[in-house]
């Protein structure tokens, strides 16, 4: 088949999440036989770009709204997958882009309600941003999140009709979505679920040197990774585990308070890396700490056990138990408790024959990410289609 992944973001399989997804797609459905091309509607150059001999194609929506239509004919593309499938606005552009033999899929990288259940934290950052923080009360957070429900509910319903398969990275996020969008049960037929593909490094992980060290990859947000939180947790560790430190990988817009903070509690263990590929910090770092609000699926959950650094995290989110089973290959806890958190990490710390237990169930439970696993869901998905295929 002739299969082309879309994209918001520019191509950049070093980036994190959605990027980095996508060209482990790209290169699976290559590897299968499919003929791939990727497109971004990041326009950066016309020119047509080869990643692993697969075509990177930027187009400019804004000036040049027939431009897919052709790339599409040109290619004789038979399925697109949307990996902006929350966005009603592209998907009306790919549906009107697309002959009636064009298949899509849309993805949802989120889980459906990260608005739903941190609505207040989301309010209180945009009033706060647009100078608007005298309007943020119980009555104004209740008539947008009113409102987002509404909008929400409504874009769900165009797209899952007028799509053709709709895939999300956790089975438990469709009961998100129903409650979200009650009407859609009736085309559950085409809702999937398949979580990200990720490639097992060839390690001995019981041979692997490594250091008394806590480790944070991602973006230094608050309102999503919750790092106000990750420092507070670390703040309280950092008294009683005086030979253990932590290292921070990632950058993001709120680096400076996490710096900030660091310097006004004297947290001297702390080391800021910046965006770097994390892969030497997993195989170094002992345990990982994860304190996200709300996820898609937590790739850097999966990358830190396929290192051997067993993670630790809040049960914030439906994909957390598809990765993590508690006390087995790392440690689910409580939204939003800080001091279970804390003992979490004493306990694990103070069993290092469970932790290099668990190090090695971690690098086990990979395997249910591989390629080959990833590539079976998603050729179910594309047989469900293909007897409407041209």
């Amino acid at each position: 088949m002739n299969i082309a992944l879309f994209l918001e973001q520019s191509f950049d399989p070093d980036a994190g999440g959605v990027q980095r997804s996508t060209s482990k797609l790209a290169k699976i459905f290559k590897e299968e036989g499919h003929n791939v091309i990727v497109i971004t509607s990041n326009y950066q150059s016309s020119e047509i770009k080869l990643w692993n001999q697969i075509p990177i194609i930027s187009i400019d929506f804004k000036k040049r709204k027939s431009e897919l239509k052709k790339i599409l004919e040109k290619k004789q593309i038979s399925i697109i997958i949307n990996q902006a499938g929350y966005s009603l606005k592209l998907t009306k552009n790919l549906i009107h882009s697309s002959n009636d033999g064009i298949k899509i899929i849309n993805t949802l990288r989120i889980n459906p309600l990260n608005f739903y259940t941190n609505y207040k934290q989301f309010i209180g950052l945009f009033l706060n941003s647009n100078k608007l923080g005298f309007l943020n009360n119980k009555i104004v957070q209740k008539i947008i999140l009113k409102y987002h429900i509404i909008k929400q509910r409504s874009d769900l319903n165009y797209i899952i009709k007028n799509t053709d398969a709709f895939v999300m990275l956790s089975k438990g996020f469709t009961p998100e979505l129903y409650f979200l969008a009650p009407n859609l049960k009736k085309y559950n037929h085409k809702i999937h679920s398949i979580s990200n593909p990720f490639e097992k490094p060839i390690l001995n992980i019981a041979q692997i040197e490594k250091d008394n060290i806590i480790l944070f990859v991602g973006r230094l947000n608050i309102l999503q990774k919750r790092v106000d939180l990750l420092l507070e947790i670390w703040k309280k560790l950092h008294k009683t585990l005086p030979d253990w430190k932590f290292w921070v990988v990632g950058e993001g817009e709120d680096q400076v308070f996490m710096e900030n903070y660091c310097k006004e509690n004297n947290l001297n263990r702390v080391t800021f890396f910046g965006k770097d590929n994390p892969n030497e910090y997993y195989k170094k770092a002992k345990i990982f700490h994860m304190t996200s609000a709300f996820e898609g699926f937590g790739n850097v959950l999966v990358e830190a056990q396929s290192y051997g650094c067993v993670p630790i995290l809040f049960n914030s989110y439906a994909a957390a138990q598809d990765i993590v089973t508690h006390n087995e290959n790392g440690m689910l806890v409580a939204p939003f408790n800080s001091d279970e958190y804390v003992d979490a990490t004493t306990t694990l710390i103070s069993n290092p024959s469970k932790l290099s237990q668990m190090a090695l169930n971690g690098y086990e439970n990979v395997n249910r990410f591989s390629y080959d696993q990833t590539y079976k869901k998603w050729e179910e998905v594309f047989n469900s289609l293909k007897s409407n295929l041209q």
